[in-house]
């Protein structure tokens, strides 16, 4: 992977990283309300967003499937490994 591509990797898993934790604090307190739950997305969802705005709109719309794949990924990733299950190879 080149570095030009690690660094959007690296922004999105840290995003949801990030997001998986804000969610946990919150539902540690109790129950997450639905306005609770959009601004954790939201939150989350910045970093990536900002992160692709200097492509141009049609180069945003390719490097889309890819962004959600990465992001699933993370998103497994976090929570398997929250569960004490080990890493996928």
């Amino acid at each position: 992977m080149s570095t030009k591509a690690k660094e959007p990797h690296r922004v999105i898993s840290a995003s949801v990283r990030d997001m998986l934790d804000a969610y946990r604090i919150q539902a540690s307190a109790g129950p997450v309300t639905d306005q609770a739950l959009e601004e954790i997305i939201f939150r989350g969802a910045h970093p990536v967003v900002h992160g692709l705005a200097p492509y141009p709109a049609e180069q945003r719309a390719a490097m889309l499937p890819n962004v959600v794949r990465v992001m699933l990924a993370a998103f497994l990733e976090n929570v398997t490994s929250a569960a004490g299950s080990p890493p996928a190879r």
